[in-house]
């Protein structure tokens, strides 16, 4: 049997990532790149709206940045750098002295930096019995790094077959030598 293990590419030069545990997404071409950007950046806002209803200043942590609670476990790959470089760069006092919350934000493929979930809970309820779920009837799961029981960074859940069902939802463009 002629097996040939070509399925999944690797991570070409340009695109240096920080983890070995953050996988390479890629798509055919930008309509559905921007189409699922789109999606996400739209999730993410519903998500801070849900956590911080009276706003939050939030930024993207580019996803090549990201690490994984995998990356954590070797401390030799994992520098102090890193949280300055990426996290607390931009970290400003405010007129009180304090610092100001300015949170980051990156999608994540891995379930295990997840593990709360978001949970709507009805106007009427009384400590029982609590759905958790979105308008959409999804659960957002997320995770997060904290400095003082203070969350400055936080991991948002998405799965393959979500960003997959997005992608199918855009029209088919036709290609060179593909005419559908």
């Amino acid at each position: 049997m002629n097996i040939e293990q070509n399925i999944i590419g690797t991570r070409s030069g340009y695109a240096e990532f920080e983890s070995a545990y953050v996988p390479f997404i890629s798509f055919a071409n930008d309509g559905q790149k921007n189409a699922i950007e789109n999606y996400i950046f739209m999730q993410v806002d519903e998500f801070f709206k849900k956590i911080y209803p009276a706003g939050v200043i939030r930024t993207q942590l580019s996803y090549s940045k990201l690490i994984t609670e995998e990356d954590f476990k070797d401390f030799n790959k994992v520098k102090i750098s890193y949280f300055y470089e990426n996290l607390f760069h931009d970290l400003e006092r405010g007129s009180d002295g304090k610092l100001e919350l300015k949170i980051k934000w990156s999608i994540t493929f891995d379930e295990r930096c997840t593990p709360i979930q978001l949970a709507n809970l009805h106007p009427n309820y009384r400590g029982y019995e609590h759905k958790l779920s979105s308008k959409d009837g999804k659960t957002r799961k997320y995770g997060i790094i904290e400095i003082n029981r203070i969350p400055i960074f936080y991991y948002i859940y998405f799965t393959l077959k979500e960003i997959l069902d997005v992608a199918k939802q855009i029209p088919k463009i036709p290609t060179f030598g593909n005419c559908i």
